[in-house]
């Protein structure tokens, strides 16, 4: 695919304000403000209210592609950053739970064997016999991670929908820990998993065993980590 993902925004978003308040220069954590705002604003242009979601990205023709998509659920962590050095306005905190809501519902898959999110809504990659969408590992403690991030940025501001998104960083963290239905009998973590339960693609994938640690160390911090 090719276009302006929402992802991407994330990503600059969360580098913006991070920069913006790193022991540097003051007029470089200025210009690394200003860009985060720049961004932060730019994100509107991606909501489809229609569907209440952030859109997937911007194709190359200016339209939107309005299909869920795990990796903006990397806007909570970019909004919690973007949090520390300037203001998260009420319209935008809406959105993103709005957000949140339905990517999460949408994105999840349950059946006799395992629970977890997939990728993204239409995501045809080594499906085989299946006719959906795989379970990703990465994406599913990419939700988990993101659920805590945005129950922090919940609580720093005052909103007792905290406590949901930890319940839901849990919920979702339990499919990917030590004894959790995309967990291979050895302790690794496959890159997808089947709906019948088999695992498929690189094993052990680096990427969701990080996010794991990230993940406990992170409820840890904020003293959800609990049943």
């Amino acid at each position: 695919m090719t276009g302006r993902f929402v992802h991407t925004a994330a990503t600059f978003l969360q580098g913006y304000a991070s920069v913006a308040r790193a022991p540097i220069g003051d007029a470089l954590r200025e210009q690394a403000r200003e860009g985060a705002e720049t961004v932060y604003e730019g994100l509107d242009e991606l909501w489809v209210p229609e569907e209440g979601i952030f859109a997937l990205r911007e194709r190359p023709d200016g339209t939107l592609d309005a299909r869920l998509d795990s990796g903006s659920l990397a806007l909570a962590e970019a909004h919690r950053e973007y949090a520390a050095v300037a203001d998260v306005d009420d319209r935008r905190l809406e959105r993103l739970v709005t957000h949140f809501e339905n990517s999460l519902s949408g994105l999840h898959r349950e059946t006799d064997a395992i629970s977890g999110l997939y990728r993204f809504e239409g995501d045809e990659w080594r499906r085989r016999v299946q006719d959906d969408e795989k379970v990703w590992t990465v994406s599913t403690a990419w939700g988990a991670n993101a659920c805590a991030q945005l129950g922090e940025l919940l609580e720093t501001l005052g909103d007792d929908r905290a406590s949901e998104y930890y319940d839901r960083s849990r919920s979702l963290f339990a499919a990917v820990d030590d004894d959790g239905s995309l967990v291979l009998d050895n302790g690794y973590l496959p890159e997808q998993v089947f709906d019948d339960g088999t695992p498929d693609c690189a094993t052990p994938l680096g990427w969701p065993h990080a996010i794991r640690i990230a993940t406990v160390a992170q409820l840890d911090r904020l003293g959800q980590r609990k049943e």
